[in-house]
């Protein structure tokens, strides 16, 4: 027997796996070996492991492997070449689809799928290669929803060539496994953590600390204060101009209304607290103060950076750096970042405000449904207790009795005369 003849007592296959398959050990190494019967050749690779079970996970992938190369070797035909239908796709849906849905599923298209799967024909990707690309995807450390999300435009893809004869029939998608972080309750600040970031933030303005070569300065403070009293996201932050804000009065009350561009569903107009005139006028203030010149068309923060992602990059990590000076975080095991200050928002509207679900809602750009999974799942009954017993202490008045006069009666000898 040679020496890298495989030793009869350590073959061994895979179930659920081509018989072809075979995991065995040779003379001349310590190491178990895999070969592969495909296309009329054997294929052999040493795993580099002297254990079974990871001699078996390594056979797997040599298997899946194999075969996405040899898929991925064959020559394309144009017309259903999986760059061209993908192209042809996104070009007959633009029309029909939301700016941010379509902008959201064409950068996800363009930065993992198209390479994943360029030129080759779109009928002949299997389920072993889609499995491999949602391994990829999760070795790069992106979260299960957003993997999710690039399998469902995937799909979309594929309906789309089955509607145009391209392909017969859609391959097994592989379910995607993880905790998927859109199902978990979002983290907010209580009054009490609010005052201290909002303290925290205006000690180190004052203090003129730096964070990576950027101060932190009262704007951050003005900052967090109009998240909190408008539910804007930190993505409407980086759109945000002077020319979206209003102020309105109505002869009571005065307070701002933004109508800045839709960054994820809709673009209605969003009524900030009163509060938010006080906190704009400061902000205008300290813009002065540090001789800033400012046009409607300027953003309201961090004007300066005109590449706005820079800018949400630069107040997320300063945000970051006063939420780790406040221990926040670590008193609470609570994950405070920038989206946080949304959830504070609405979560104060829940536990202190008198408003109902759709109203606070349609001016937090989102749904009821939303509100209810996301948000109110936050709820206790104690913190809703005042909401529900309002009604028991509301004074009832009382009917005011009326006086009762008696009846006149008449004798008979008067009816008669």
């Amino acid at each position: 027997m040679s020496r890298l003849s495989p030793i009869p007592d350590t073959r061994t296959t895979l179930k659920g796996y081509p018989s072809t398959l075979l995991l065995y050990k040779i003379e001349s190494s310590k190491y178990y070996w895999v070969r592969f019967f495909y296309n009329g050749k054997y294929l052999t690779k040493t795993t580099k492991t002297q254990s079974l079970k990871d001699a078996k996970i390594f056979a797997i992938e040599f298997y899946k492997s194999t075969l996405i190369s040899a898929i991925t070797s064959q020559t394309s035909s144009p017309l259903k070449a999986f760059s061209s239908i993908g192209n042809q796709f996104f070009e007959s849906t633009e029309r029909n689809t939301t700016k941010t849905v379509f902008r959201a599923d064409f950068n996800r298209y363009k930065q993992h799928i198209l390479p994943e799967f360029k030129q080759q024909d779109i009928d002949t990707i299997t389920n072993a290669q889609i499995t491999a690309f949602v391994e990829k995807l999760h070795k790069t450390k992106i979260k299960p929803a957003t993997i999710k999300h690039h399998i469902i435009v995937l799909r979309k893809i594929m309906r789309f060539a089955i509607a145009n004869d391209l392909m017969k029939n859609l391959p097994v998608f592989p379910r995607i496994t993880g905790k998927l972080r859109t199902s978990e309750k979002r983290d907010y600040l209580t009054n009490e953590e609010y005052d201290k970031v909002i303290a925290c933030a205006e000690k180190l303005a004052n203090q003129g600390v730096v964070e990576r070569g950027i101060p932190i300065t009262i704007e951050m403070k003005y900052l967090i204060q109009l998240m909190v009293n408008s539910f804007i996201r930190p993505s409407d932050i980086r759109v945000l101009r002077h020319k979206h804000i209003k102020k309105l009065e109505d002869g009571k009350t005065s307070w701002l209304e933004l109508s800045h561009p839709a960054t994820k569903t809709t673009s209605n107009a969003v009524q900030a607290m009163p509060v938010s005139v006080h906190i704009y006028e400061r902000l205008m203030e300290y813009r002065k103060s540090v001789k800033l010149k400012t046009t409607i068309e300027d953003f309201v923060y961090f004007p300066e950076y005109k590449n706005r992602n820079t800018a949400i990059q630069v107040f997320a990590r300063l945000f970051k750096r006063i939420i780790k000076e406040t221990e926040i975080q670590t008193n609470s095991d609570k994950r405070i970042t920038l989206y946080s200050l949304r959830h504070t928002a609405i979560m104060m509207r829940l536990i202190m405000g008198n408003v109902n679900t759709l109203a606070l809602a349609r001016n937090a750009r989102t749904s009821q449904a939303m509100i209810d999974k996301f948000y109110a799942s936050h709820l206790t009954t104690p913190q809703v207790r005042e909401q529900l017993h309002a009604f028991i202490e509301k004074e009832v008045k009382k009917p005011t009795p009326t006086k009762k006069t008696p009846r006149k009666t008449t004798s008979k000898t008067e009816k008669l005369t």
